[in-house]
């Protein structure tokens, strides 16, 4: 006895997830990445090194994180000499910027893909930023970050709360102004 198909075709199952004005799902990842030259430009190898570096588990919100090369050559299941090799050639491909130093590694051109969010978040990514041992990426990636409509809401709502604060020398001065502290005890 064979079964004839349904003459009602199963209904169609949309994505469910965050969606952004573009209407795609959102993700770390563009689309973009992979039509990149310089990403193309990469080998196997270097794709894949990329794309740990771009989206695994030690990432942030500031694009910028430490990676110990030892950590993730383990995770590759690579020798640390082929981990430093290929992390060499993100840099010279100028897909990363990196201090050896400190072992972190920022995305060049992160706030061009990841720069929405609320003002909230803004501050958030100004925190992780504030946590780079890097003197240089931090002041890369802070200036990266402050030249992006977020990153000037973050900016402008810290400013503001600056501003709303008590200073210590208004405090001060009143202390001093009262009759207590005018007659000496």
């Amino acid at each position: 006895m064979s079964t004839l198909p349904s003459p009602n075709p199963p209904p169609v199952v949309e994505p469910k997830g965050c969606f952004m004005s573009n209407e795609r799902p959102f993700t770390l990842v563009s689309p973009k990445l992979h039509s990149s030259k310089r990403y193309l430009a990469l080998d196997d190898s270097g794709r894949a090194l990329f794309n740990y570096v771009l989206h695994g588990q030690h990432q942030n919100s500031c694009g910028c994180s430490q990676i110990k090369p030892a950590y993730a050559a383990a995770d590759l299941i690579w020798p640390a000499e082929k981990f430093l090799l290929y992390r060499g050639k993100l840099l010279d491909g100028s897909l990363v910027d990196l201090d050896a130093d400190t072992d972190e590694i920022y995305i060049e051109r992160w706030f061009k893909h990841h720069a929405k969010g609320s003002w909230k978040f803004g501050k958030g990514i100004m925190s992780q930023i504030a946590k780079i041992e890097s003197g240089r990426l931090q002041e890369k990636v802070h200036a990266e970050f402050a030249g992006t409509s977020l990153g000037k809401a973050a900016l402008e709502a810290e400013e503001a709360e600056q501003a709303a604060a008590p200073s210590v020398t208004n405090i001060t001065s009143r202390l001093l102004g009262t009759r207590l502290m005018q007659r000496g005890g």
